[in-house]
């Protein structure tokens, strides 16, 4: 009996010593992040994602981040969808090439490898 004790007395001072972790954090600044949040949204909006989508984007971004975002929202660029070939992309037609050229040599090589019998 008394280990049952020992062991429910060492349980309810755990409980007791860790229910601060636990506690929800409530920001101080809910109305100006909840501005911030429209301003993020309406710029997502405007690039063309759906209102839902953009809402879901903005509520994943933490309250520092939309603050970032929303003192200048040029910053928001779309990404993402983009296609290769017709100039919607970072990446210059070189580099298609030589990243063409890289893996067949690389696959070139691994085939040399693999069928040497010397």
């Amino acid at each position: 009996m008394r280990t049952w004790t020992m062991t429910g007395a060492a349980f309810l001072a755990l409980s007791v010593i860790s229910a601060p972790l636990f506690a929800d954090v409530v920001p101080a600044r809910k109305a100006k992040a909840d501005r911030d949040a429209a301003a993020v949204e309406q710029r997502l909006v405007t690039l063309g994602m759906n209102a839902g989508a953009a809402r879901g984007s903005a509520d994943r971004l933490t309250p520092s981040e939309l603050r970032f975002f929303a003192t200048d929202t040029s910053k928001l660029h779309p990404v993402g969808q983009q296609d290769m070939f017709a100039g919607q992309t970072v990446n210059l037609w070189f580099e298609s090439v030589g990243g063409a050229v890289m893996l067949a040599a690389g696959l070139g090589t691994g085939y040399y490898m693999l069928h040497n019998r010397e």
